[in-house]
């Protein structure tokens, strides 16, 4: 019988390992290491599908490893089996991408459900980078946008590869074999498009996080917040088309640089119009760099003209951007970052919703971890 992959078990505890190689074994090619180095080792120089994981080890710790595996090549998948004295840092694992944890001792069915999933997600992704390759040619850097339209009209050929994705999702996750999973093929998107980019990792979801907790605050009816999760994991699909040299590049970008990377919000609204999706999606996609003062891009709207959930979407992705470390810059501080949206209130930012996110950052315990927003910590930033 042909195996289903590749697998790496890292732990430095032989009972364990052994107990999971013998376990494994007979679905899949199993690789072993006792310590993080040697698990690098193996990775750079080995196929590997998905890596298993303890946390606490010899060496190199959990997270640093999982942390080197995303950067090296991030469509590997990385469960953690971890004691329950590391559960924290397991669930903070899975900011960094890991797909899943598992508690020890760990059962043989919970196991083999767990990494089932995550090889049938790992075969999701490389049909998405298929869609995403399809898009990609039709969204050219120098193209302009009515010209992408003509194109989007012409070719079906990427909406039919998106609605098999779309159905082979659906097909897993509801009960409903006819309706499609949005929010799961959002998701799964998001995370496909942020793989390239190592500074920028789970950068939708974070947006996500931020934005239900502003939802929340305006008590927003729970269909919108629904629509609202999938519109903040595609609010940058349209920056399929811009290349990783702008998005990497240390400093300002040119003139020229900078016009192309303002299409990407309606390049995004073009690529899921044929989709249906709901009003809302398509506002926050396209309008999400909107200014309050009227300056923002594409369609120079002022205060209140832009969509109410594109304002709440803006203030999200300010703050994860300002929050997390580029290759320009650093991250700014907490302190710096709330100057920052108190000068722009009414400016970029719609200014009673900056009172409310303010608020919400009042409260520590809102925010995801970075190491510029916690004093004395050397933590990582999320993304």
């Amino acid at each position: 019988m042909e195996k289903e992959g590749n697998i790496l078990i890292v732990d430095d505890e032989f009972g364990p390992r052994e107990s999971l190689r013998m376990i494994l074994k007979p679905l899949y090619n199993i690789l072993t290491a006792d310590n993080g180095q040697k698990a690098l080792e193996i990775i750079k120089s080995s196929p590997v599908d998905l890596v298993t994981m303890d946390l606490k080890m010899q060496g190199p710790q959990g997270i640093d490893v999982l942390r080197e595996i995303k950067k090296f090549n991030s469509d590997i998948e990385v469960i953690i089996v971890t004691g329950y004295a590391s559960l924290k840092s397991a669930i903070e694992g899975i900011r960094y991408g890991a797909f899943d944890y598992i508690q020890k001792p760990f059962n043989v069915a919970e196991i083999l459900s767990t990494i089932n999933k995550s090889m049938e997600r790992k075969k999701l992704y490389s049909q998405l980078k298929v869609f995403l390759k399809e898009i990609g040619k039709l969204v050219g850097l120098e193209t302009e946008v009515a010209e992408i339209r003509d194109k989007f009209s012409d070719n079906s050929g990427f909406i039919d590869a998106a609605r098999l994705v779309f159905n082979k999702i659906a097909e897993k996750n509801s009960a409903n074999k006819n309706q499609i999973n949005y929010l799961e093929f959002a998701r799964l998107l998001a995370n496909t498009l942020e793989n390239r980019d190592p500074y920028s990792y789970d950068h939708s979801g974070r947006v996500n996080y931020y934005t239900n907790l502003i939802a929340q605050k305006l008590s927003m009816p729970k269909k919108d917040i629904a629509d609202l999760q999938v519109a903040t994991l595609l609010h940058d699909i349209g920056k399929i088309g811009i290349s990783n040299t702008f998005i990497f590049k240390e400093g300002n970008l040119t003139e020229i640089e900078l016009s192309i990377v303002k299409k990407h919000p309606e390049i995004g609204a073009l690529i899921v119009e044929p989709l249906q999706i709901s009003p809302l999606i398509m506002s926050v996609i396209r309008h999400h760099h909107e200014w309050y003062d009227g300056n923002g891009y594409p369609d120079g709207l002022i205060g209140e003209e832009i969509p109410y959930c594109a304002r709440i979407v803006a203030i999200a992705d300010a703050y994860d951007a300002m929050s997390s470390d580029r290759p320009y810059r650093k991250a700014m501080s907490l302190k710096d970052i709330k100057d920052e949206f108190s000068k722009n209130a009414g400016v970029q930012f719609d200014p009673e919703m900056v009172k409310i996110f303010i608020e919400i950052l009042e409260n520590k315990n809102n925010i995801i971890p970075n190491k510029s927003l916690i004093a004395g910590e050397p933590k990582f930033a999320v993304g």
